[in-house]
């Protein structure tokens, strides 16, 4: 009988509506439902970050006791090749060779047409603002960036000043003279769509040791930037 009481209320309570009212109620319906989709999608996107990074360590870890053509699933088309850890801020990500698409989605990723971490010239590590580089902001002029390589290499860079350029005038020189990293991602922070800007965290290799004459790299970065 409750029951009956109950179905009756609410039939009753949408009778009583008004053609505009009706309109609002269910206006606020789909915002409340578009709302908990979005929620969803969030937790989502959160959760595939947070495990992906658990099957990249997986790799990464095996290429670093030998094994070779690791792959962190059998359908991935890139392959770990080094690690990454901010310790002032207790950030640590696994890096992905080729920044393409599928590989920003799971990881930052050295863009192909720069050199590998401690190399001459600048290597570029990409990665998605909402996820694996969203710490990139609390990154200070003066921090320690450590990167190991699948080769066991470990190598230490200090972070310089930040900045923000089009993907077009970035202004990295992947042929620059020295031994550089740069950390990039998109800007704002807070933004829900990709626009033009990218935020760019400068850093050089801390070492006293001589730098050797620098190889050409034939491509430019430049239109390796746009894509994340």
């Amino acid at each position: 009988m409750s029951d009956k009481h109950s179905i009756d209320g609410r039939a009753g309570f949408l009778a009583r509506l008004s053609a505009l009212e009706t309109v609002v109620l269910a206006g606020i319906l789909l915002v409340a439902l578009a709302g908990l989709m979005l929620v969803g999608k969030g937790f989502y996107m959160k959760a595939k970050s947070e495990l992906s990074q658990v099957l990249l360590k997986r790799s990464f870890e095996a290429q670093l006791h030998g094994e070779s053509d690791v792959k962190p699933w059998p359908w991935a088309d890139f392959s770990t090749e080094a690690e990454i850890t901010a310790p002032r801020i207790g950030q640590t990500a696994v890096v992905l060779s080729g920044a393409s698409g599928e590989a920003l989605a799971f990881g930052p990723a050295r863009l192909a047409n720069t050199p590998a971490p401690g190399e001459p010239g600048t290597s570029v590590i990409a990665a998605h603002r909402d996820t694996h580089f969203r710490w990139l902001k609390d990154v200070k002029p003066g921090d320690l960036l450590v990167i190991t390589r699948k080769d066991g290499k470990n190598l230490t860079f200090r972070a310089g000043a930040s900045r923000i350029a089009r993907w077009d005038k970035s202004g990295i020189n992947a042929n620059a003279p020295g031994r550089n990293l740069v950390l990039a991602t998109c800007w704002p922070f807070e933004a829900t769509t990709q626009g033009p800007l990218r935020y760019i965290v400068n850093a050089e290799l801390v070492t006293d040791a001589p730098l050797p004459k620098l190889s050409a790299l034939e491509r430019s970065v430049q239109q390796a930037v746009n894509s994340f």
